[in-house]
């Protein structure tokens, strides 16, 4: 497994143009969605009182080494993350979601085609993300990481989605998760320019078809 000097990589000018340009027109073009989201998940919240609670599901994640506000669609039921928090410990979305019970029944659609994490899309034209990258974690699982000599989580912004999303299912096959995220990061590093916007394009389109198909990422 390949270690990395705890270094950042700035994020270069075009693959920042590109996150702006495709992230706001995601924003303006998927508004009606948005809204529509919105009102289900507050029409489901008024009918099923189990399922109330807020539009967003919210948590501190770490995006290139810096923390930052993340916001998804909430999927789960209150109850199920909010005793957690109440107790001092980190909320593992993954494990949660794989109960059934844990999710509203809006939940359980969002979550089948991926639209829970829309609302990155502010993230990544705010410039706390990028659309393309490893996944921001939490603080806690990011200092276990850099604390066994990992940089991959701190050296480039965090992604929508990235080259572990599209292997989620052989990641072994392709060296593991950290072999694929620190490929790109030396993609990254080695390309500039047009070349970069095109990989960023193959990874962002081989996910919208994933999504399309509800495998999710």
């Amino acid at each position: 497994m390949e270690h990395y000097p705890n270094d950042v990589l700035p994020i270069p000018k075009a693959k920042r143009v590109f996150d702006i340009v495709v992230s706001g027109l995601a924003l303006i073009i998927l508004s009606p969605l948005f809204l529509l989201i919105s009102l289900l998940i507050k029409i489901e919240g008024f009918f099923v009182k189990i399922s109330q609670g807020p539009i967003f599901y919210i948590e501190t994640r770490v995006s290139q080494g810096q923390p930052f506000t993340f916001r998804k669609f909430r999927i789960f039921k209150v109850s199920a993350y909010e005793p957690l928090r109440a107790n001092g410990q980190i909320v593992h979305t993954k494990p949660l979601e794989r109960n059934g019970d844990n999710l509203t029944e809006t939940g359980k659609i969002l979550k089948k085609f991926y639209l829970d994490e829309l609302p990155q899309f502010w993230n990544v034209f705010v410039g706390g993300m990028s659309l393309v990258g490893p996944r921001p974690w939490n603080p806690v699982d990011y200092q276990k990481e850099i604390a066994r000599g990992f940089y991959r989580k701190k050296i480039i912004k965090a992604g929508l989605t990235g080259p572990v999303q599209l292997h989620k299912l052989d990641a072994p096959a392709w060296g593991g998760e950290q072999k694929l995220d620190n490929d790109y990061i030396n993609f990254c590093r080695q390309r500039r320019g047009a070349r970069l916007i095109f990989k960023d394009i193959g990874i962002l389109c081989k996910s919208l078809w994933f999504m399309i198909k509800g495998q999710g990422l």
